[in-house]
Formats: structure tokens, C-alpha cells, sequence
């Protein structure tokens, strides 16, 4: 069986299982794998285990090979020898946030799947256990293995690949499909910056109106969604600081800088205010197509008179600028563009019997910069005197040559596919196709598509669920003979 032929087979293959792919992810979907810590042998916690069954289960049915691997990864098998085609994709996911107007655990609609999971990772992993299953009824002559790597903690740090790759070989060739088409052949590297700001020393501690609570975000690689304040204020002021909040609500909008919405819902009761802020979620890679409830939080709040850690709101607020310019951290190049950056999550603790706001700020940085020099430029910024900075790692940036082999072939694929000549590119967003040597990221998403994973609504449509089946069958038949 040459290409062409295995094409032609994919045209009836496919479109006969059109319903069992659906109901596959529907079914898998329906498992609520956000990582947690872990729960005895399994690292993620039990959700992400029972996805990685789900996931073996289906595998073992079709007769592949399979392996759990520590519970950090999964894998299923088809072929033979030495060499491996691979593709990796994740079953772990954000948290489902709100705003959702159907299910995010599963609903067709419209020609939809809506589910947390349905684009980024699910979605692409039940069609790559599909490719396989393709590849293995077709009887197409293999000279490699074919490989499919399934992860559970993609979303929090990649420790799944990292320990799986420790006693598991790297493959010749390898994918991710966790980006965009036509295929992504450099990923910017990353760092979280979190920033621990004190409200009970120095001058913090001056202001009439004392912050209560102070919380917002899920994940620091999602631009907050939700965050709110309670604050505590002198009895019979309520209305009046309520009005003085309003009043700054507009300044926030344009500090934020994202395309709205940017909402804010006020609440006097005697002797405290609450203030909740609503904005829009997206991936932390693209602030700018966000709108960042924190950083709307942070910036009215720090505009009233009399509140106490003024200065350090100011600060939070400025080091969540979406391109760095707040932490001294600006940059940018010819391949990838502008450093990013995003106030992921902020929450009010108690620390040694004071109150602290810690803060979380997720940056991309280009692919020609030296992660370790941003990572000190972060460090040494200017800042009030009781505000900490710390830089737990740094993820190095990720190239492969356009000109590779494997960038070639996965856009020859994807070219006969659609028609679409489009040049591959760079993103901001950390894939797995970053921990394979020469590895891309390739898909799901196709050009002129809403980028909406982690977000509400997240979806993907019927038909474009069956294309990724068959671009992927056919890429991966193309790398494995």
C-alpha cells in the first residue's frame, strides 16, 4: 500500500467510524481531569489516572501494544523495529472556569463538540488514537514503530514527558498537535515570576481602608477571568467609596488593555465594599486577547484614597504590562516576536502571622533570548522595598529548521490536504513538540479558526475532528514508511 492508496482508503475508513470517534471524546470529555497532587501511585491525582484508562482501555480494545509508564504518561503502539513515528498529545486540562453556555463536559450542538479538553488536549488525542487505529486495520507496510504518547500534566509543568523521555526512548520523528496549522517549527521559552508583596510592613500598613480578602485567576497560563476584593471601610463611607471606585473603572479598562469585556459589580454592606471584577479568559501566551480581571482589580483599587498598600497595588499592576515593560523584561526578536506577559493568579495569605498578596506572572520569552538574562533583569527591578521577586525555573525556547525532513513532509501533508500554502510559524504557547529532538507542533487548530482553548465554549467542530483523523493518519503513514 503506497500513499495514495492509503488516502483513498482513509476516505472510507473514516466516515464509517464518523460516530464512534464522536462518542469517543464525548466519553472522554466527561472526565473531569484537572491535575492535582498526587493521590498514592498515581502523580496527578485521580482524575488524570482515570483518563489515562479511559485512554488504555480504548487502545487495548483496537489490539495495540500498551504501556503506562510510572503514571506520568501513557502509551499505545502499532509496527515494529527500532525506529519510532510519534505524536503526543494530553489528557490533563484547565479548570473549566465559568461563562459556559453549554456543557463543558461534553454537548454536540450546531455541528460542535463544546468540553473543556475538546480542542486542547482531548480532542487531538482521540483523533491520534484513530490515526492508529487506521494505520493498523489498513495492513500498510510499517518501517517504523508508531507511537502515541498521551501525558498528564502538560498544563502545570510537563513533568509527565519529562520523566517519561528518562526511560523512554526519544523517536526519530515527532509531533505534538497542540498548537496551530500548518505546523509550529519554534515555541518561545517561559518563566513564572511570582511576586509576594507584604500589606502589614512599612508602608503598607498606612490607609483608612484595610483589603480583607484579595483573590483572582485559576492557572498562570490563563488570563484571569474572575477577581474580587473585600475591603473594609469606615461605617456609613460604603457609598462613597463605591462612587470613587466607579469613577476609575473606565482607567482600568485601558490599563487592562484587552478587548473587553472588563466588568465590575460593587456591594456595600456596613463597614465593608466588595468588589468583583469580570474580564475575559484566554491562553496566557496571548494576553492581548484577554482582558485580565486582576489587573482591573489591582489598578482601582490602588486609585482610592486612604487604601492601605497603595504603592504595592501599583506595582502589581504595572508588572501585569502584557509585554513585560513592568518587570523589565521587554524583549523581542525576528522570529518570534514580542516577550509576553500575564498576571495569572493573585491571592491574599497569611504568612507568619502577616498578610501577604502573592502573585503569579506567566512570560514567554523570544527564541533568540537568554532566558537566564531575563530571568535576572525580573529579579532586579525596580520595585517597592518590601516586595520579593522569585524565579523558580526557567523553560529554554524551543527551535526546529524549517528545512528539517520532518517540517516538509507534515506541511506537504497538510498542503494536499487544504490547499493552503501558508508558511509554518512561531507561538508563545509551550507544546510538547519542545521536549522531542527536531520535534514540531502540528494543529489542531486551522487557520481562520477562534483560538478557544481555555476558554468557555471551548469546541471543536465535528468535520474538523474527522480532518484531524485523517491529516494525522496520513502524516503519521508518511513518517512511518
Amino acid at each position: 500500500m503506497n500513499e495514495r492508496e492509503f488516502g483513498s482508503y482513509l476516505e472510507t475508513w473514516i466516515p464509517t467510524r464518523k460516530q464512534e470517534i464522536v462518542d469517543c471524546l464525548m466519553r472522554l470529555l466527561k472526565i473531569p481531569s484537572v491535575g492535582t497532587d498526587a493521590v498514592g501511585d498515581r502523580p496527578f491525582g485521580v482524575e488524570v489516572d482515570n483518563a489515562f484508562q479511559f485512554y488504555l482501555d480504548e487502545a487495548r480494545k483496537a489490539g495495540m501494544g500498551t504501556k503506562n509508564v510510572d503514571g506520568y504518561a501513557v502509551h499505545a503502539e502499532i509496527g515494529s523495529g527500532p525506529e519510532i513515528a510519534m505524536t503526543l498529545t494530553h489528557v490533563d486540562i484547565v479548570p473549566v472556569g465559568s461563562g459556559w453556555s453549554k456543557d463543558p463536559y461534553g454537548e454536540v450542538s450546531g455541528g460542535f463538540i463544546y468540553g473543556r479538553g475538546s480542542l486542547d488536549n482531548k480532542g487531538p488525542t482521540v483523533a491520534c488514537l484513530y490515526a492508529l487505529r487506521a494505520l493498523k486495520e489498513s495492513g500498510a507496510p510499517l518501517r517504523r514503530r508508531v507511537r502515541h504518547v498521551v501525558g498528564g500534566n502538560e498544563e502545570s509543568g510537563f513533568r509527565c514527558v519529562r520523566h517519561y523521555f528518562e526511560v523512554e526512548p526519544q523517536p526519530t520523528f515527532g509531533f505534538s498537535p497542540d498548537a496551530t496549522f500548518p505546523l509550529v517549527f519554534a515555541e518561545k521559552g517561559s518563566m513564572n515570576v511570582i511576586v509576594t508583596a507584604p500589606l502589614d510592613r512599612g508602608a503598607a500598613v498606612a490607609g483608612s481602608f484595610r483589603i480583607l480578602e484579595f483573590s483572582g485567576g485559576e492557572r498562570a497560563n490563563i488570563v484571569a477571568g474572575r477577581a474580587e476584593a473585600l475591603l473594609q471601610v469606615p461605617a456609613g463611607q460604603e457609598d462613597w467609596v463605591i462612587a470613587e471606585l466607579e469613577e476609575g473603572a473606565e482607567g482600568a479598562r485601558f490599563a487592562v488593555g484587552g478587548p473587553g469585556p472588563l466588568e465590575f459589580d460593587f456591594q456595600g454592606e456596613k463597614g465593608t465594599v466588595r468588589v468583583v471584577v469580570t474580564g475575559k479568559p484566554a491562553h496566557a501566551s496571548t494576553p492581548h486577547k484577554g482582558s485580565n480581571a486582576i489587573t482591573g482589580l489591582a489598578h482601582i483599587l490602588a486609585g482610592l484614597d486612604g487604601i492601605e498598600g497603595s504603592a504595592i497595588l501599583s506595582f502589581i499592576t504595572n508588572a501585569a504590562e502584557i509585554y513585560g515593560k513592568g518587570l523589565n523584561i521587554e524583549s523581542r526578536d525576528d522570529i518570534s516576536g514580542r516577550l509576553s506577559c500575564n498576571l495569572g493568579t493573585a491571592r491574599l495569605e497569611t504568612v507568619d502571622g502577616g498578610r501577604v498578596i502573592r502573585c503569579v506572572y506567566n512570560s514567554r520569552y523570544p527564541v533568540r533570548a537568554d532566558g537566564e538574562e531575563i530571568k535576572q533583569r525580573a529579579l532586579n527591578c525596580a520595585r517597592p522595598e518590601t516586595v520579593t521577586i522569585e524565579v523558580p525555573s526557567v523553560s529554554k525556547s524551543h527551535y526546529t529548521d524549517p528545512e528539517s525532513y520532518l517540517v516538509k513532509t507534515l506541511l506537504r501533508v497538510y498542503r494536499e490536504e487544504t490547499g493552503d500554502d501558508r508558511p509554518p510559524r512561531t507561538i508563545g504557547g509551550g507544546t510538547y513538540g519542545r521536549v522531542i529532538q527536531g520535534g514540531v507542533a502540528y494543529g489542531p487548530v486551522l487557520p481562520g479558526t477562534p483560538e478557544v482553548a481555555h476558554q468557555a465554549d471551548e469546541r471543536v467542530t465535528v468535520e474538523d475532528l474527522m480532518f484531524l483523523v485523517r491529516v494525522y493518519s496520513r502524516a503519521l503513514f508518511v513518517l512511518a514508511t
